[in-house]
């Protein structure tokens, strides 16, 4: 029986009764509350981790339910069910705080997985970039896919850019499977020296070099009857690259310094945000290495393509810097609009790190548009005077760079003129006149 308990508060007790049941099988604990009161009172009194609420109630309207769970049970996750999909109900709703809505009628299929994705994130002591959020469709296939292979022992590749979550879904491929209570053991092949590598993977013998005092196993070894996660491993050398293909093949490991094989069962997972097939292609990597750990390839888009997981990632972070710091602080809804539209270059580890360096500066209330431009790290640029063609009239030069400035501010503002004026620290009436300006022949 899953520790998760979800509420489902829905004046229409048939819907309620179905969603329960979905739930239900799939070992939720759930409880049901047919108007505004019920619910407030079920939430104070159950351990509720997600809330499944209805926009318009008998006795009250949903965002009044919404207000009063955020304010007593922050850290609750709370979607809105709706008949009245609109934009400025979505708006309100994201405002107060919850993670997303439902627009009636309800598939219970996809009310299920993402209450499936959210309570994945929710068990306490893992951290921020831990959280795997399978809302958009490409996750979703991924997850599919994961749903066949996980139980098996079969090496998994996992490809992406820097920042996508590969380590948080090589520990969820871990405890989902049968290996579960057994060793998860990370290693990132590109932070250590190539001299030092094999001794980490496989261990060193007694007087194997100087200062080898005594005999110490390898990663390999602390992985045994569990997974170990090979992170990087495209930055591995060619030798390196035949001592684990040796691996692979006779599952025994030789520490440095010994003739003994010693047999180990392990589950190997790799990843690299290199293009290993290209490199196989180019000679560097090993076209027999390759296709012994690309058994399942599974490649995770990168956030700027799946963005419909960033509002989930933004909540259950915020509610994880809530737990940590010990704070109450919530996100406007044009904060979310502008985090939507962000490109994101750094992915979910950028968001994440982003999100909490606004959380710390933030004492309290709610994180909005001028905390995320105030608070963003200016990247290291040539100045500008380098780039300036020196045949450039003076006035055509401030002329390009403030309408940059101008176009980028309504970008992150999401459009809204008020806020780039805020943004550009300029009035309205002179943001106005300068894009008429700017559009002039």
């Amino acid at each position: 029986m899953s520790a998760h308990g979800v509420l489902i508060v829905d004046d229409e007790v048939k819907l309620c009764r179905n969603i329960a049941i979905k739930l239900e099988k799939e070992g939720y604990t759930t409880y049901q509350a047919y108007d505004g009161k019920s619910a407030i009172d079920l939430v104070r009194k159950h351990p509720i981790s997600v809330v499944l609420l209805d926009y318009m109630l008998n006795d009250m309207t949903g965002l009044d339910v919404l207000s009063v769970i955020k304010r007593e049970k922050p850290n609750t996750i709370v979607f809105m069910l709706t008949a009245y999909g609109n934009i400025e109900s979505a708006v309100m709703a994201m405002k107060g705080g919850a993670a997303d809505y439902f627009n009636k009628p309800v598939e219970l299929r996809k009310i299920k997985e993402v209450v499936d994705s959210v309570c994945r994130t929710l068990p306490t002591g893992e951290s921020s970039e831990d959280t795997i959020i399978f809302a958009n469709e490409k996750m979703k296939q991924i997850r599919r896919v994961l749903e066949q292979v996980t139980p098996t022992d079969a090496i998994m590749l996992l490809l992406g850019e820097s920042g996508v979550g590969k380590t948080a879904l090589a520990k969820w491929i871990h405890q989902y499977s049968h290996r579960k209570d057994k060793p998860f053991v990370c290693i990132n092949c590109a932070s250590i020296p190539e001299t030092l590598l094999e001794s980490e993977l496989f261990g060193y013998a007694k007087g194997a070099f100087t200062g080898a005092a005594e005999s110490r196993p390898g990663k390999f070894e602390a992985a045994n009857g569990g997974t170990i996660f090979l992170d990087e491993i495209g930055e591995i050398s060619p030798a390196m690259q035949a001592k684990l293909l040796h691996v692979i093949e006779e599952k025994t490991v030789t520490r440095l310094g010994s003739h003994a094989s010693l047999k180990v069962d392990v589950r190997i997972l790799a990843a690299t945000n290199k293009p290993l097939k290209q490199l196989v292609q180019q000679g560097r990597f090993r076209e027999d290495l390759y296709y012994r750990l690309n058994v399942v390839e599974i490649e995770i888009p990168p956030l700027r393509e799946r963005r419909e997981d960033i509002p989930l990632l933004v909540e259950q972070t915020l509610r994880k810097l809530n737990e940590k710091y010990g704070k109450t602080i919530s996100i406007s809804s044009e904060l979310m609009k502008m985090l939507l539209n962000e490109p994101w270059p750094g992915n979910i580890r950028e968001l994440i790190n982003t999100l909490e360096r606004m959380h710390i500066l933030k004492e309290s209330g709610t994180l909005d548009v001028q905390d995320f431009a105030v608070r963003q790290p200016v990247a290291y640029r040539r100045p500008v005077w380098e780039e300036i063609p020196l045949n450039d009239r003076l006035q055509d030069v401030l002329d390009e760079v403030e309408e940059h400035l101008i176009r980028e501010a309504i970008r992150r503002a999401g459009g809204n003129h008020t806020k780039a004026a805020h943004l550009l620290g300029i009035s309205r009436n002179t943001l106005i006149y300068k894009l008429k300006k700017m559009r002039r022949p």
